[in-house]
């Protein structure tokens, strides 16, 4: 999900890969938690119940990423200045999210536990990737996205 281009102009090519990527975001989001709402044993990387309740914390924060992101992707296909508000709050939503489940990973080993772990290390780098090249194509547009149509 990395949206950097070579140009710092919001092209027209560019607002809907970046409108693309911030639904597909949204909407890997919205699967992960059906996914663990209807068998958390397709993608638990642990099973102490520490874990679930670690897990399971994490439902509203997702859920504001996921606003965030659809919210980004209305306003830019809306060419609305408010799209470089969404873009940074999804963001700081997903570097913030991606760092709490980075710490609790590292302290608790779960990452090279098992082979469930290597999927939750892929998951995590995925996140950053997404959140940097998020960060990577919104700021250098930061003008022209506040300026709006």
């Amino acid at each position: 999900m990395v949206l950097a281009a070579h140009t710092t102009e919001v092209t027209e090519r560019g607002r809907r890969r970046a409108i693309g990527a911030l639904l597909t975001g949204a909407v890997l989001l919205v699967l992960y938690w059906a996914g663990w709402l209807l068998d958390r044993t397709l993608l638990a990387s642990d099973t102490r119940p520490a874990y679930y309740e670690f897990q399971a914390a994490f439902a509203l924060a997702d859920a504001w990423l996921a606003f965030c992101l659809v919210a980004a992707a209305r306003a830019l296909a809306g060419r609305r200045a408010t799209a470089l508000l969404w873009l940074l709050a999804a963001g700081g939503a997903g570097g913030f999210l991606l760092a709490m489940d980075v710490l609790y990973n590292l302290q608790h080993g779960v990452w090279f536990a098992s082979q469930r772990g290597l999927v939750e290390l892929l998951r995590n780098l995925a996140t950053g990737a997404g959140t940097v090249g998020l960060f990577a194509w919104t700021w250098p547009r930061r003008s022209e996205l506040l300026a709006g149509d």
